[in-house]
């Protein structure tokens, strides 16, 4: 009886000993105070998120990997946890792969390096998706190459679907990089905000695209980076089409980091037909970092808009305002990563 029980309790202790998975917690937090004209408003936006990453070492050698990622006490999404991420995967030296709640890759090269310091409203805020239910594949890196794929099969009871290229090359100070995503009887569904994640929504015959090529170059102190974009929204007989680019520099001095972007939608084109409907923006930004993981910057903003039309591509993107020919921002914020 003795042994059985020691026998029991070492089993029952192996079973439940602790696997030492790996956990980790990480985000960042912002807090911005900002002047606009136009409805000349001075305002506040608070930023939190909270990241938990979660890793596996398996007997096979690979390694097994999950994240739940969200906003904190926003005002319209991401509040639901894992509402911002939520996926599991494997990982190993063959690449990645990832299923569940996530971001696009195409918007996440929209978004940084490239719409940034200013400059994502109108780069990477006026995308056709920013994210979905994926199966995610990224590969190996190959002498600098990489890519991922995505593929996102809807609800499973509709038809729609979409998928998501990105490739990058890096050598020494230069990148380069390119992306194009995709829906077929589909549209974004804008449903982050009821605890869903981001996903697609079945709509026959909206076929929608959007491709980007970009790339950086650092000249030690001094970089610069340029992007061109393009997007096109077809729905039965009707096509709408715009393209859309940026240029920008910046230098680093001491604890200072100086930005000037420059960006332009162009007019777009309906069924042949072009619309004047386009947008000009010059952005600076200044950072100045207060420790290793703390910064503040002032960021000012000008936009030039050709008519009153909004952009086809540009529904609700931050800056535009309603019958206005132009508008200004000006802000002051504080960024923290832990």
């Amino acid at each position: 009886m003795f042994k059985r029980a020691i026998m029991v309790a070492a089993v029952a202790a192996a079973v439940s000993a602790p696997a030492f998975a790996e956990v980790s917690i990480s985000g960042s937090a912002e807090m911005d105070l900002f002047y606009l004209t136009g409805p000349k408003t001075f305002n506040q936006e608070i930023a939190i998120v909270l990241n938990f990453n979660g890793s596996d070492k398996l007997d096979t050698g690979d390694t097994l990997k999950w994240k739940v990622a969200q906003k904190v006490a926003t005002d319209y999404r991401y509040d639901s946890f894992g509402n911002r991420e939520a996926w599991i995967g494997y990982a190993g030296s063959w690449g990645e792969l990832r299923f569940g709640n996530q971001f696009s890759n195409t918007y996440l090269m929209m978004d940084w390096p490239y719409g940034t310091k200013g400059a994502g409203n109108l780069f990477a805020d006026t995308v056709i998706s920013v994210g979905g239910q994926y199966a995610s594949y990224f590969s190996p890196n190959f002498g600098g190459f990489s890519f991922a794929a995505q593929y996102d099969m809807g609800t499973g009871s509709k038809d729609g679907t979409a998928y998501d290229l990105t490739a990058s090359f890096a050598s020494g100070d230069l990148n380069l990089d390119a992306a194009y995503y995709a829906t077929q009887d589909a549209t974004q569904a804008q449903n982050a905000a009821n605890g869903k994640g981001n996903s697609i929504k079945f709509v026959n015959g909206q076929d929608n695209a959007m491709w980007m090529v970009g790339g950086r170059y650092n000249f030690g102190s001094f970089g610069v980076k340029a992007a061109y974009k393009g997007t096109e929204m077809k729905n039965g007989a009707s096509k709408t089409s715009q393209d859309q680019y940026l240029v920008s520099a910046n230098t680093s001095v001491d604890k200072s980091t100086f930005t000037l972007t420059y960006s332009q939608i162009l007019d777009s084109e309906k069924n042949g037909k072009d619309v004047n409907d386009g947008v000009k923006q010059l952005a600076f930004q200044w950072d100045y970092s207060l420790s290793k993981n703390t910064g503040a910057f002032l960021q000012a903003r000008y936009q030039d808009f050709d008519s009153a039309l909004n952009p086809a591509i540009g529904w609700g993107f931050d800056g535009r305002q309603a019958g206005k020919d132009n508008s200004a921002r000006v802000l002051i914020g504080t960024w923290t990563g832990f």
